[in-house]
């Protein structure tokens, strides 16, 4: 079979092409041939560009951890690390004359997106900003003109997209810095290159990227070349040729001859990175469930279902070694397991013996869409499953027959819970878009009853063993607590754990019992005895039969009103399980929101494990700082998570089986995973992800229609690409390009089992220097001033008692000397969070002192911090004080804290900017929104204080918001309904225009995430019109190459503008209270 691997970014010189695959550089010629590996590279190396006379390759190499410039001769040897950032950077190109390599980064910026553009000599030194402003793409003519792309990455990750960043190409023809926009197309545009008289670029406009040019005035537009499958992606030139990668492939592009070429390699490569490995079991850890003694667990770790004993013996796996997901594995009985597989390219229900040579029942007819939840019924051969369709689904094994119990409307059904008798399953489904009520359904005749009513959230319903009650967990503690800065009221705890009476006369377990003499006592206790003899022989009789002595009883009558709480404090309550004369639940902390990824599909951490003893009428700690719980089918045995650990212990004596220490052993009931032995063969899995990814996309995507794609048709395309594919950034890049084809907002992936590098933390001193040739040192030009009371945000220089100053001299860093061969920055690698001795020399040469200062693990917070404190000056300074100014830098937990730190301050002002540029989204525009919309209606006055305006906290005069094209998703709605809301003018730039909504839960075998757009905005004026376009400004201001070349924000002073012409038409003023009122007695 012959051989061939995914190519991608290509760069030529001459008749040498040098690219990219398995994340090493190749050379070859570009009529093809064998390609020599020119790199064998630890970390992953990246956009590699070729120097204009052939001799050198710049590229973005990872081999310190962070994305940084390096520098090596093109035909093979030594590498050298040329930058050290620490941020995200790519190598663009080259200077004309060969000397210097141009990059673009995002260092010393208050935004991921604010990308400058630097040069770096090929031998070293501190890297040079270029006078364009933001950019991602440089190219120059042979004369003077200079060409940039900004938001000109790669169109095929987003297809057809239409949005505020799409890609920009500016042209300064002369070099004089005065930029213009080349063409206005309705489509993105990507890797623009300047090639003779001519401006060539990629663009989808036409729905399929392919290449195209014009002059450098945006006229006479061409098309060269045709393609209709896969997109021309990053294209690249030596100022004659042009070479792109498209489906893995590489081509060469003669402008004269206006023809393309593909490279035909004849790829050799061991591919290692195809190679079968172990990896650790804790580490993918995803799932477990109990045997129904309690002995043994059902554990998957990457996707791969094993059985094995808690302590001593041997691990089986089950089903499929590799290539197969398996899901919700359960024990079914002792002797087999029950689980989803998507053994075949969709999910299905298997039945696997744990004998090695036992046969596989599958359920290939059953469509049960994504299994949520699956629960076993304790007596017959049936198991319930809630998926994502919120239907509930009842399989009858035997019969191999499923039919639909429930559907919810609004949202999934969870929590499921059988009877013991197993005639009876209770669950939670939303009966309004936002309550949750406990039902159960009678298995025999399907019937449906509603156990709660619909004014609250009533969420995992669980049965007590005995039949008497079930259990579940509710919102309905209103008990408002005041917030400690705003005047608001929240309900931070809410929960309680709750139980239903199912019959009408069984007595409250919280009523008082009352007390026997002495006499009666041993009566009673010898009676009780009679009773516990005769159930264990009555259970060693029916130990191999499934009937239950438990038979449930249910009065419906009335049953709303027979809902009881524990008596235990209000919180924030996870899980609840019923128990013999006990009930288990767990409590999660109370804990700020900072600093939490909008994404983490991880479970939550530092929740406390409880049990209510009826007995004792009180509840115990039985465990801190774990996950979740799970408790065996006869509620004998109780495991639960903590991190990546399993504990197993006897329900039966909960209270007093605390682990001695957290070694594995039967002693301390700790499991030790690591017996289990997960291998992983790369290429089968990304095939089973590729399918995963695709169906869950298929099965989540808003519109079941996928807005007219043909899906399948994708999946056959891109498919045909994966065994191209030998690296797990190769698999990503086909997975983007793969889920671009939706055209739609919010379709990621992210995270993943990567092959890792070592990884240096940069260290950071919040400061910028030059280069002071006379003393072959560093002089401080600048100091960043962010918060000075926390020393993560602001520079390393503010410590107190440093007193360092604007123009002195670095000399050292831990007595390592700084000069041009040892740049701070070089000096600063592996420093992060480290304690520094630095020595400065102050304006006398021979006064040097040495300080001590702790460098910082990311400057960002610190230049964002300065950067928001420069605009509110600026704003202060221009009006007089009269105006504030916010900045909003995203809608999740960050972007509230932002508002609501300068919100009292800034509203107390007369009017009000609201600048949400560089918004990243999130969820909370409606609660800002709201706080804006209130208007001044009343106030109240006082004798000693300023009148105070109602509603409080609100604005006297105008209010105007600034945005731009990096405001999306939440930052889209929010702009666009600022306006629908006539709060005021909009200022700036058409936004990202992503309005289709995420709920990240899937997470695939090696722990990426994929994301669904499965929630699509409309709006009562342009419908379905956000998406794909963003919302237009009322004012729009160009930001210009030459406004940030010239230290400019023209948006934020049009704003300013604005605002005070409007004060000036509507002076804001406190009203004329008018004459007080006279209370004094008639004469």
């Amino acid at each position: 079979m012959k051989q061939t691997g995914y190519y991608r970014f290509p760069t030529i010189a001459g008749n040498r092409v040098v690219f990219i695959c398995e994340d090493d550089l190749w050379s070859v010629d570009s009529s093809g041939g064998v390609p020599v590996r020119l790199t064998s590279n630890v970390g992953e190396v990246s956009r590699p560009h070729l120097s204009p006379d052939g001799k050198w390759i710049a590229f973005t190499g990872r081999e310190e951890g962070n994305p940084e410039v390096y520098c090596m001769p093109a035909d093979g040897g030594q590498e050298k690390c040329l930058t050290f950032l620490g941020s995200t950077t790519n190598v663009i190109g080259w200077t004309n004359d060969s000397k210097k390599i141009i990059f673009s980064t995002n260092s010393s910026q208050p935004f991921a997106r604010m990308n400058k553009v630097y040069q770096v000599s090929v031998e070293g030194g501190i890297p040079e900003l270029l006078p364009v402003g933001i950019a991602h793409n440089v190219s120059y003519s042979r004369k003077q003109g200079c060409v940039i792309g900004i938001n000109t990455t790669d169109p095929a990750r987003w297809k057809r997209y239409k949005g505020g960043t799409a890609g920009v190409i500016w042209v300064d023809e002369k070099g004089k810095g005065d930029f213009n926009k080349l063409t206005e197309l309705k489509g993105n545009l990507g890797s623009p290159m300047w090639i003779g008289d001519r401006i060539y670029f990629i663009s989808d406009f036409e729905g399929i990227g392919n290449l195209y040019s014009a002059n450098p005035k945006g006229k006479d537009l061409k098309k060269h070349t045709n393609n209709k499958e896969y997109f021309v992606r990053n294209a690249s030139t030596d100022g004659k040729n042009i070479v792109y990668h498209a489906g893995g492939e590489i081509y060469v592009f003669n402008p004269e001859e206006n023809k393309s070429v593909k490279v035909e390699i004849e790829f050799r490569s061991p591919q290692i990175q195809r190679n079968r490995k172990f990896v650790s079991t804790y580490r993918f850890h995803e799932d477990y469930n109990i045997h129904p003694d309690g002995h043994s667990l059902a554990v998957i770790s990457r996707g791969k279902a094993f059985v094995m004993p808690n302590w001593d013996g041997t691990v089986n796996q089950i089903g499929e070694t590799d290539g197969v997901r398996y899901r919700l594995t359960q024990f079914l009985n002792k002797n087999e397991v029950i689980t989803i597989s998507d053994n075949g390219g969709k999910e299905r229900v298997e039945i696997h013996g744990t004998d090695y040579d036992a046969k596989v029942k599958t359920f290939e007819s059953m469509d049960i869409g994504r299994a949520i939840e699956m629960a076993i019924s304790p007596l017959e051969n049936k198991v319930a499953i809630a998926n994502h369709r919120s239907e509930l689904l009842l399989i009858d094994l035997d019969k191999k027959k499923m039919k639909t119990l429930d559907k919810s409307k609004y949202s999934r059904i969870e929590g499921l819970s059988w009877s013991p008798d197993g005639e009876w399953i209770t669950y939670s489904a939303a009966e309004t878009q936002n309550t949750l009520s406990v039902k159960i359904c009678e298995i025999k005749t399907s019937k449906v009853t509603r156990l709660t009513d619909t004014r609250f959230k009533d969420i995992s319903p669980s049965f007590d063993p005995d039949g008497k009650f079930i259990y579940f967990l509710s919102y309905r503690e209103f008990n408002p607590v005041y917030d400690s800065m705003y005047f608001d009221l929240g309900f931070p705890r809410g929960m309680r754990p709750m139980l239903i009476s199912l019959k009408a006369d069984t007595n409250s377990p919280f009523a008082p019992i009352p007390k026997f003499s002495k006499e009666e006592e041993k009566v009673v206790e010898e009676k009780a005895k009679k009773v516990d003899d005769k159930e264990k022989d009555e259970k060693e009789e029916k130990k191999d039969d499934k009937k239950s002595s438990v038979k449930v009883e249910i009065d419906f009558e009335g049953i709303e009103n027979r809902v009881l709480a524990f008596p235990v404090p209000e919180g924030r309550y996870q899980q609840i399980w019923g128990l013999k004369g006990k009930v288990l639940f767990s409590m999660a902390p109370i804990k700020g929101s900072l600093n939490q990824s909008m994404y983490s599909v991880e479970p939550e951490t530092g929740v406390t494990l409880e049990y209510y003893d009826f007995e004792q009428q009180k509840s115990e700690v039985v465990a801190t700082n774990i996950s979740y719980f799970k408790v065996s089918q006869k509620s004998e045995t109780l495991v639960y998570r903590s991190g990546n650990r399993l504990r197993s212990t006897s329900v039966l004596s909960i209270d007093k089986n605390k682990p001695a220490d957290d070694k594995p052993s039967k002693r301390t009931g700790w499991i030790d995973l690591d017996r289990i032995k997960v291998s992983v063969i790369p290429a089968l899995e990304w095939q089973q992800m590729y399918t995963e990814i695709w169906r869950l996309q298929k099965e989540h995507f808003w519109d079941p229609d996928m807005c007219g794609i043909d899906w399948d048709r994708v999946y056959k395309r891109y498919f045909a690409l994966i065994n191209k594919v030998s690296t797990r950034s190769e698999f990503s890049d086909l997975i983007w390009e793969m889920q671009g084809e939706l055209g739609t907002s919010h379709a990621y992936e992210m995270g993943g089992d990567y092959r890792q590098g070592p990884v240096y933390r940069q260290g950071y001193l919040g400061a910028d220097f030059s280069y002071d040739e006379k003393n072959d040192a560093f002089k401080v030009e600048h100091i960043v001033n962010g918060d000075s009371w926390n020393d993560k945000e602001t520079s390393s220089l503010n410590r107190i008692g440093v007193n360092i100053k604007k123009g002195d001299v670095l000399l050292a860093v831990n007595n390592k000397k700084a000069n041009m061969k040892n740049p701070p920055q070089q000096l600063l690698v592996n420093q992060a969070n480290s304690e520094l001795m630095l020595t400065f020399m102050g304006k006398k040469k021979n006064e040097t002192k040495n300080v001590m200062v702790k460098a910082l693990a990311s400057e960002t917070a610190a230049r964002y911090r300065e950067w928001v404190e420069a605009n509110r000056k600026a704003v202060h300074e221009a009006t007089n004080g009269r105006v504030g100014y916010i900045h909003v830098p995203n809608m999740g937990a960050e972007g509230y804290s932002e508002f609501h730190r300068y919100y009292f301050a800034e509203a107390e002002r007369e009017s009000i900017i609201i600048d949400v540029r560089y918004n990243g989204g999130g969820h909370v525009s409606p609660l800002l929104l709201e706080k804006l919309a209130r208007k001044r209606i009343a106030y109240n006055v006082n004798r000693w204080g300023a009148p105070e305006p109602y509603p409080h906290e609100s604005v006297l005069g105008s209010v105007i918001a600034l945005t731009n094209e990096y405001a999306g998703s939440d930052g889209d709605i929010f702009s666009h309904c600022y306006k629908l809301m006539g709060l005021g003018k909009l200022v700036g730039k058409r936004t990202w225009g992503g309005v289709v909504g995420i709920w990240p839960r899937h997470k695939l075998v090696d722990g990426s995430v994929t994301t669904q757009p499965e929630f699509s905005y409309w709006f009562v004026d342009v419908g379905w019109g956000v998406e794909n376009y963003g919302t237009d400004p009322d004012v729009e201001i160009e930001y210009r190459p030459q406004d940030w070349v010239n230290k400019k924000d023209p948006q934020l002073e049009k704003t300013i503008e604005l605002i005070m012409s409007e004060m000036s038409a509507k002076a804001p003023k406190l009203p004329d209270f008018g004459d007080k009122p006279k209370l004094n007695l008639p004469d």
